[in-house]
């Protein structure tokens, strides 16, 4: 490949919003990467351990997902890739080719479902009844169908063990909208969730047919078509995904797993960085200067494309056996 001083595309005849993009800025004077905004320390604080909650969270299809601890983010490692994210094609653009985050990185690094009914949003509610109906409380400071999560933190949180079956689905329910407030589908803020996720909770065993998984994906490839625009300032997404994705797949800026790893055992592959890192010489969060010279530089070879068999065939089990559906997309341009 030829040498190429300016970001971007030598040929613009496909990419035609290359005007718009955020690489022609990089190299001027008050450039400001984009800010990743994720809610995983919120989200860390609640440890959900009590059983039968756990079992109505594997009814709803989110007991995997509750397993994953959310990570510290690497702010230049993401920033330095959502320069090279092209919302016309989904994919990062790299200088070997392209690559992006598919159904199977979702399912493989959360356990989410990916194959099943579509998550939507909104529709006509009697939303008083209906939320004294599944949450068994009078909800407070309600705003254009929005709740404080630090109010449903403070009420649920802390439940006993002999708890009455009402108050294990309503917590189960609070805990389903914290986890998609906190990382599926955040709100910029980090205050407040949305109650129209509340009717699909209503039934965990209909709402664990419902694809989140392929859900969180779409709001992810969003999230970041408009980041990779010029003047936009903050990306708000499931960056835990992102950083591990880019883990898993980049040999820039991954971490060495020190000590004894976690055994996945009845845990999605992502949960393998639970536990202690190292950062070496290929990290450095606060340089996006040095990734995005690593990521030019990066061949072929140093990438690994795809899950090793043994990884896939550790997750078909778990799936199967817990009567889970799995999706794989496995064709060559890993896009969705």
């Amino acid at each position: 490949m030829d040498d190429h001083d300016e970001p971007g595309p030598i040929d613009t005849s496909v990419l035609t919003e290359q005007p718009r993009h955020r690489s022609t800025l990089i190299r001027e004077e008050g450039y400001f990467p984009v800010q990743f905004t994720e809610h995983g320390r919120k989200k860390n604080i609640w440890q959900c351990e009590h059983p039968a909650m756990l079992d109505l969270l594997r009814r709803a299809g989110f007991y995997y997902v509750s397993r994953l601890r959310r990570l510290q983010l690497d702010q230049s490692l993401l920033g330095a890739l959502v320069e090279m994210w092209r919302r016309k094609t989904q994919s990062f653009h790299l200088r070997h080719g392209e690559m992006s985050i598919t159904l199977m990185d979702v399912a493989v690094i959360t356990g989410l479902c990916v194959d099943g009914g579509v998550v939507t949003g909104g529709g006509s509610y009697q939303w008083a009844e209906l939320y004294g109906l599944l949450l068994a409380v009078v909800l407070q400071d309600i705003r254009g169908s929005e709740i404080k999560i630090d109010w449903l933190y403070q009420h649920f949180h802390d439940i006993p063990l002999d708890a009455p079956p009402a108050i294990v689905r309503a917590t189960a329910r609070v805990y389903i909208l914290f986890e998609i407030e906190c990382s599926l589908f955040p709100n910029p803020s980090g205050n407040r969730v949305h109650l129209k996720w509340l009717p699909h909770l209503e039934d965990f065993d209909l709402c664990g047919e419902l694809a989140w998984g392929a859900a969180a994906l779409a709001h992810l490839y969003r999230a970041l078509g408009n980041a990779c625009i010029r003047g936009k300032v903050e990306c708000c997404c499931f960056g835990t995904l992102v950083q591990i994705w880019a883990w898993d797949h980049l040999h820039i800026g991954r971490p060495e797993l020190v000590g004894a790893q976690p055994e996945l055992v009845d845990m999605p592959l992502g949960c393998r960085w639970n536990t202690r890192l190292a950062f070496r010489d290929n990290v450095r969060t606060t340089d996006i200067e040095f990734y995005r010279d690593q990521l030019d530089k990066q061949l072929e070879s140093q990438v690994n494309k795809s899950y090793s068999i043994c990884r896939i065939l550790y997750s078909m089990l778990i799936y199967f056996f817990f009567g889970l559906k799995f999706c794989f997309s496995l064709n060559s341009r890993r896009s969705v």
